[in-house]
C-alpha cells in the first residue's frame, strides 16, 4: 500500500478527529455522496451509509434515558451543583444558557474533576464514495487535560484493513499541546502546515469547547432558533480568542448539544484565492459515564456530504495509569 497523499481538509477524525488521506491510503479515493434528506432534517444533507442493523439509529433520539451509572464511579465524583432559579428560558443570554447546557453534562465541578484524562475505544466508518460501502476500521483515543482547550494533549490511533488483504494498516495522529504529527505503520508522515491547522481546528471544535468557554476565555452569544427533524433548538456561537467560532444546536427539552457548526479556509484552485469548507457533526446515543455525559456515536459531515462516523463502545475518564509520552511525537 503506498502512502499516498493526506487529503488534508477532507475527512477529520474529532474528538474529535483529524485529517485523515483517504484518497491516498485507498486508490478509490472519496467520491461525491449522492445529495439525500439528511439525518439533521435539512434538505440536501445526505444520509451516512450504515449496516442493516444500523438504521434504527438514523433518526437523532433527544430523550433522558441512559445506563445506570458505576456506583463507584458515584462516590468518586463531587456533588453536581443545584440549578438556580433561572427565570423563562426564552429570558436566558448566551452565557446563561451555556451554563445550563454545563449542568445537563453534570455541572463544572463534577466535568472539572473527572475530566482530567480518558480513553475512548470504539469503531470508525468513512465514506469511500458512492457506489461503495464506508471503510471500517477500529478506532481510540487518548486525551490529556491542560488548562485550555487548545493545549490539550490529544493521541488517536486507528486501524484500518489494507483494500489488497495485507496486513491492516496502523495510523496514529496526535497533538502534544504545541505541535501535531503522524505516523502511517509506526513510520512519520509529514504533516504540512495546512494539514497541521485542520488538525488543530477538528480538535478545538467539539462539543467539550462550549462546556469549557469560560476557561478558554471564550464568549457565548444566543444567536436564534431553529427546529431540526422535529426537535427545536437554541442556537449558540463560542467564539475563541482568537476570532475563530462554532455554532452550537442545543436541544431545548433536555439542554443537550444535538449538532455543532464550523467552517475552515484552506488555498483555492488559483493563487492568492482561498475556499471555504463547512463542516457539521451531530451528536447521538447520549449516556451517563462516571456522572458525565457522553455522545457515544458521533456522525461528521463535510460540505453537506457524510465524511465519517464514530461509535464508542467503551469510555473511561480520570484514569490512575496514563503515560503521557504517548503524546509526544511518534
Amino acid at each position: 500500500m503506498r502512502v499516498g497523499f493526506f487529503r488534508q481538509t477532507g475527512t477529520i477524525f474529532r474528538f474529535a478527529v483529524i485529517g485523515l488521506a483517504c484518497a491516498g491510503l485507498f486508490s478509490t479515493g472519496l467520491a461525491t455522496v449522492s445529495a439525500a434528506r439528511g439525518q439533521d432534517g435539512q434538505p440536501g444533507a445526505p444520509k451516512p451509509e450504515t449496516k442493516p442493523q444500523d438504521a434504527k439509529k438514523a433518526e437523532p433520539k433527544d430523550d433522558k434515558k441512559s445506563k445506570p451509572q458505576d456506583p463507584k464511579a458515584i462516590d468518586q465524583v463531587p456533588k453536581a451543583e443545584k440549578p438556580k432559579k433561572l427565570g423563562k428560558p426564552e429570558t436566558w443570554n448566551g452565557e446563561l444558557l451555556a451554563e445550563v447546557v454545563l449542568l445537563a453534562y453534570g455541572s463544572r465541578p463534577v466535568i472539572e474533576y473527572v475530566c482530567t484524562n480518558a480513553r475512548e475505544e470504539g469503531f470508525i466508518r468513512i465514506a469511500n464514495g458512492e457506489d461503495r460501502p464506508p471503510i471500517e476500521g477500529k478506532f481510540k483515543q487518548q486525551f490529556l487535560r491542560r488548562e485550555t482547550s487548545d493545549r490539550d494533549n490529544v493521541r488517536i490511533e486507528v486501524e484500518l484493513p489494507d483494500p489488497q488483504g495485507g496486513e491492516p494498516q496502523e495510523l496514529a495522529f496526535g497533538f502534544n499541546g504545541f505541535t501535531g504529527w503522524a505516523t502511517q505503520n509506526r513510520r512519520p508522515i509529514a504533516l504540512t502546515p495546512q494539514a497541521d491547522a485542520s488538525f488543530r481546528a477538528s480538535l478545538i471544535n467539539d462539543y467539550m469547547s462550549l462546556l469549557r468557554f469560560r476557561e478558554d476565555g471564550s464568549k457565548v452569544e444566543k444567536v436564534g432558533a431553529e427546529k431540526i427533524t422535529g426537535i427545536d433548538t437554541y442556537i449558540l456561537e463560542l467564539t475563541r480568542p482568537d476570532g475563530s467560532k462554532t455554532r452550537y444546536f442545543v436541544s431545548s427539552k433536555t439542554y443537550r448539544i444535538l449538532h455543532l457548526e464550523y467552517e475552515l479556509k484552506e488555498s483555492g484552485d488559483e493563487p492568492g484565492k482561498e475556499k471555504i469548507i463547512k463542516f457539521r457533526e451531530s451528536f447521538y446515543d447520549f449516556r451517563a459515564v462516571q456522572n458525565v455525559l457522553v455522545p457515544m456515536r458521533k456522525v461528521l459531515y463535510e460540505d453537506g456530504k457524510f465524511k465519517q462516523e464514530i461509535e464508542l463502545r467503551e469510555v473511561r475518564y480520570r484514569l490512575a495509569k496514563l503515560d503521557e509520552d504517548v503524546f509526544l511525537r511518534y
